[in-house]
């Protein structure tokens, strides 16, 4: 190849390079821009879902937990009230003999009508049972328990609630609920109980979802373990004053939600308790951590997954778009320049076929071709087509008075005002020849093409174009107005309506001119 041939193809292609070069940074740009839009997305989207399952555990637990503690203060209320009746009667009527009978029979009346008392008892101030709820005084003596030295040891009126024990009548788990008794003269006289049966909570307690390491207790605000779920026997009575749950409460007050780490287990979870109103009681219901989060662990992976495959595709995609864009820069440079030229010619072809080039209306090929496809689409609908067909008066006066660039001027101005007027898409304003114009007015029927007529009238009127050898000084126009009404049976032909709108522009001029007649 010669030298200045090869110093013009590499000329060539360094043009196409350097076109390409803002092409490339660009598209790399936009990778990154997308790839870093799917990123964020995908974050957003884990980090959303992350608060969406703990917004749904802190509901379900905190329900749980208003569940809970209603429950529980509805049977310690009901055995406050029951322990209050119990007392009040023994203190006033006594416990030995006939009064400890009745007192008896009491007793085993409250019961029948308290479905939570397990059992209700009264013990004299030796620890021996007086009166029992059950069929018969049992043999015993119940001064070792806790909650009977408290009250021999503490002048405090109110319910005392103490660590489940197992019953000495039934062997069963029971919560103690009691009160103290007093002689007239304020000295210790015994203790009401009642006995509220632990399974009584645990049946509750199981018909809630925990998922696989959930848990539900219930502990004395100084830190006793009454009951925990899942249920083991050797954690009953257990101190759990130094765990999160209670420093929380302790804290934040008689209600909350918290993630904390459990002193009994070591098990994280998302805990939401209660204390009760009237009692030193607090209940707790939580999720693990690890049951909460399972789902959206695999939603991100799945997530990530995804959006590391969409990247990659993109990436792949990206390597094999950019080697095909050096070969088709060069066919699209000649593409361009190719369609540039075509598209230019197209535009001169157009305007030059379907415009006037002096008043920049429609031309009267362009007019033919609208008429014709108005009057069949007529034909179908049965609806009316009109046409004005107008001229300006004494224009060839106007010529020789002010010349033919004065005459362009005027016929521009006659087009604006059919324009101004023909204001709808559908409507056409064209040059018919020489001074002459025509209006297309699809739709429109006779009254309401003569009042477009006389707007076009007007509007020339208005501009009030000195024309001194007119008889009214100024430049008018004649129209005429036809209007077509073709149906199924009846068609109605161009030409037809071209002469009917001619006939009336002919008599416009002959009664006198600048009136529109139809």
């Amino acid at each position: 190849m010669p030298v200045t041939q090869q110093y013009l193809s590499d000329l060539q292609l360094q043009r196409l390079h350097d076109k390409k070069r803002p092409l490339v940074a660009i598209m790399t740009a936009a990778l990154l821009i997308l790839c870093t839009g799917l990123v964020a997305a995908s974050v957003w989207m884990i980090w959303s879902s992350w608060h969406v399952n703990r917004h749904e555990a802190e509901v379900t637990t905190a329900n749980m937990a208003q569940a809970l503690a209603a429950q529980a203060d509805t049977a310690l209320k009901v055995a406050d009230v029951v322990l209050e009746d119990a007392v009040e009667r023994a203190e006033a009527d006594g416990i030995d003999g006939e009064a400890g009978k009745r007192l008896q029979e009491h007793l085993s009346q409250l019961v029948t009508k308290a479905a939570e008392i397990h059992g209700l008892f009264v013990y004299d101030e030796h620890g021996k049972w007086v009166a029992t709820s059950l069929a018969a005084p049992q043999a015993g003596n119940n001064a070792d328990r806790d909650y009977f030295v408290f009250h021999k040891t503490h002048r405090q009126r109110g319910t005392w609630i103490s660590a489940p024990v197992r019953s000495k009548s039934t062997g069963l788990w029971i919560i103690p609920i009691s009160r103290r008794l007093e002689h007239p003269d304020g000295s210790f006289a015994g203790v009401a109980l009642a006995t509220l049966r632990l399974d009584s909570f645990e049946r509750v307690y199981n018909s809630l979802n925990l998922g696989l390491s959930g848990t539900i207790f219930f502990a004395l605000d100084s830190g006793t373990l009454i009951y925990r779920r899942p249920f083991q026997e050797n954690l009953i009575g257990m101190d759990i004053s130094s765990g999160s749950l209670l420093r929380t409460y302790r804290e934040r007050g008689p209600a909350g939600t918290a993630m904390l780490m459990a002193k009994v287990d070591g098990v994280e979870r998302l805990y939401s308790y209660r204390h009760l109103e009237r009692f030193p009681v607090v209940v707790a219901a939580a999720l693990s951590k690890e049951d909460i989060f399972a789902r959206w662990r695999t939603f991100s992976l799945q997530v990530a997954a995804g959006v590391l495959s969409a990247i990659a595709a993109l990436i792949w995609f990206f390597r094999k778009l950019m080697r095909q864009i050096t070969i088709r820069d060069r066919v699209e440079a000649k593409l361009r320049v190719a369609t540039g030229e075509l598209e230019t010619a197209n535009r001169v072809l157009k305007s030059i076929a379907s415009q006037d080039g002096l008043t920049e209306l429609a031309n009267r090929r362009r007019f033919d071709e609208l008429l014709d496809h108005e009057l069949k689409r007529a034909q179908r609908k049965s609806s009316p087509v009109s046409l004005i067909l107008l001229d300006v008066d004494y224009f060839k006066k106007y010529n020789d008075t002010y010349g033919h660039v004065a005459g362009d001027d005027c016929l521009r101005a006659v087009a604006a005002a059919l324009s101004g007027a023909a204001a709808r898409t559908e409507d056409l304003a064209a040059r018919y020849g020489g001074e002459e114009f025509a209006v297309v007015l699809p739709g429109t029927d006779h009254a309401g093409a003569l009042c477009v007529a006389e707007s076009i009238r007007k509007a020339l009127v208005a501009l009030a174009m000195p024309h001194t050898a007119s008889p009214l000084g100024i430049v008018t126009i004649s129209l005429g107005v036809a209007t077509a009404r073709p149906s199924g049976e009846r068609s109605v032909d161009k030409l037809e309506l071209i002469r009917d709108a001619d006939a009336m522009l002919y008599r416009s001029k002959s009664d006198g001119r600048n009136r529109a007649t139809g």
